[in-house]
């Protein structure tokens, strides 16, 4: 039996009503298992924050020489320094801290300086506040030297923040400047 105009019509709305209905229950039924399960969560203490586990978002800065390594001395015995210059989103709650970094190999460890918003110094003690891009610069020096001049150099970097988390960038290229 074909179906006449005005029989297409109600059966679109009659669809139309229940996916409204349906919609309006599941939405509900959503907001009632996200309730039920906070009452379930442990509260943490006032004064007391949620340590987050992941703090900052980082990229190499795009220019060239952002990322570099030369050949140096540390006292009479040859080092390499490795540099590099990255941008830092903060995508906590909170004001983020760097507090040093980390080469994965050689197993060494660095210093980290962050830009301030306000000026174009870097120190160790600006924080990165919520929400905000920053620009760091962390550098290493590794001796002995684990790669030949003019050779680049390839290897994983973590930045660690105030609460200890390791952001890592793997397969950083350092050409040799």
């Amino acid at each position: 039996m074909p179906l006449d105009l005005q029989s297409a019509q109600v059966a679109v709305g009659i669809v139309i009503s229940l996916l409204a209905i349906l919609g309006t229950i599941f939405g509900w039924f959503g907001k009632v298992w996200r309730w039920g399960s906070s009452l379930f969560k442990p509260k943490l203490p006032i004064g007391i924050i949620e340590v987050p586990s992941k703090t900052m978002v980082l990229m190499p800065v795009s220019r060239p020489n952002a990322l570099w390594w030369h050949m140096g001395s540390m006292g009479d015995q040859p080092a390499m320094q490795i540099v590099g210059d990255l941008n830092v989103t903060n995508i906590s709650k909170q004001g983020v801290f760097v507090m040093g970094t980390k080469l994965r190999k050689p197993k060494t460890t660095g210093k980290a300086l962050v830009r301030a918003h306000d000026s174009s110094m870097y120190s160790s003690k600006h924080v990165i506040p919520q929400g905000a891009v920053s620009d760091l610069r962390f550098d290493f020096f590794v001796q002995p030297p684990v790669c030949e001049k003019d050779k680049p150099f390839k290897a994983d970097v973590a930045i660690i923040d105030q609460y200890g988390n390791e952001h890592w960038l793997k397969g950083l290229v350092f050409p040799y400047t």
